[in-house]
């Protein structure tokens, strides 16, 4: 059979790319975001025997075994005392790597979640009109995306759920009111 043409194709050399430039990046290894992980980095090691000696997994499929449907008693015994045996040697020598991830992962976060300035502004429009009758919001000739009210009442708690944004609009309200008077 004859051969495929991309086979037998010449080989050419590529002048455009700096050999010794991409070898440095393979070689000066992974750039790490985490500061936890980039202090206990090791340079001269693997990856996988950082991750290892920090006590995380660098394979989630290795690092949890998956069960057999039909497991007889006597394997049990030997999964139970193979289970052992990995986690003895799964002990790490920087074990407080693996603790402060967690505990940087269950602390709790602000939140930064904000509306749209348009949606805001079509939002407080409708507040100042209507007050909280969203079916008249509905019905204004302004709602271009023809949202329903259950639509506009849901954008409006989302609205109120944004402490930021939502104390500002309460507090321009207030001075309206105050000049009014």
């Amino acid at each position: 059979m004859p051969k495929i043409h991309k086979v037998r194709r010449r080989q050419r050399f590529r002048y455009g790319a700096n050999r010794k430039r991409a070898n440095k990046r393979t070689v000066k290894g992974p750039t790490i975001q985490c500061e936890i992980l980039k202090e206990e980095w090791n340079k001269h090691a693997s990856v996988i025997n950082n991750f290892k000696n920090m006590g995380l997994a660098f394979n989630p499929n290795l690092a949890v075994g998956i069960p057999k449907n039909r497991v007889l008693p006597a394997s049990r015994e030997k999964d139970e005392k193979q289970d052992k045996v990995q986690k003895e040697q799964r002990k790490a020598h920087k074990g407080h790597v693996m603790k402060e991830l967690e505990e940087d992962a269950n602390a709790p976060r602000e939140r930064k979640f904000r509306l749209p300035n348009s949606t805001v502004q079509q939002l407080t429009y409708y507040l100042d009109k209507y007050g909280e009758d969203y079916k008249a919001m509905a019905k204004d000739p302004k709602n271009y995306y023809q949202e329903t009210w259950k639509q506009l009442r849901a954008k409006v708690k989302q609205f109120k759920g944004v402490p930021e944004q939502f104390e500002k609009y309460l507090a321009e309200r207030a001075k309206k009111m105050e000049v009014d008077s």
